[in-house]
């Protein structure tokens, strides 16, 4: 039986993680590169300033601004996350739990802004619609988990932390 300190480094199903968190790196930047292409990111907000456009409403520019703000606030906090990963430090656990939770908590409030305030009355309820999230929600749930009960991760990572006897002989 494998003891619990040799259960340490990257390995197990850290590597899942790990290409998790690129995968995430790189949605989110083709969702972003997506948004941007310049054809039509200009012909929309051409069509949105435009008084005589069925397309100018307030709303939808809102979504559009925050959503692209809020994808980008997420690729540096994945970039971030990533950095922690292969540094080993000790914040990693933390950040990916937020960033995990975070991102499923950003994918549904930007559905609902988007389905109940930017297309009201365009919006049709789609069973995918709930499966999608929920399934989402027990992914992340399982991930979580495994980054607070797991002795891989436990042992993994820990540096950066100061340990009791080089703070308490800093401070003497």
């Amino acid at each position: 039986m494998i003891k619990e300190k040799e259960l340490k480094g990257l390995g197990g199903w850290l590597i899942l993680v790990g290409i998790e968190l690129f995968f995430y790196f790189i949605f989110i930047g083709y969702v972003i590169f997506s948004r941007l292409n310049v054809i039509n990111f200009i012909d929309v907000w051409i069509q949105l300033l435009d008084p005589y456009s069925e397309m100018q409403t307030i709303h939808l520019g809102l979504f559009i601004l925050c959503d692209i703000g809020l994808n980008c606030l997420f690729l540096l906090l994945n970039a971030y996350i990533i950095f922690l990963y292969f540094t080993k430090s000790y914040k990693f656990p933390n950040f990916f739990i937020i960033f995990s939770s975070s991102f499923i908590v950003f994918k549904l409030i930007q559905r609902c802004w988007y389905f109940f305030i930017v297309l009201p009355f365009e919006f049709k309820f789609e069973f995918s619609l709930i499966k999608d999230i929920v399934i989402a929600i027990i992914y992340t749930c399982i991930w979580i988990a495994y980054m607070l009960k797991s002795v891989r991760v436990k042992n993994t990572f820990v540096n950066d932390r100061r340990s009791d006897d080089t703070y308490s002989s800093t401070v003497s």
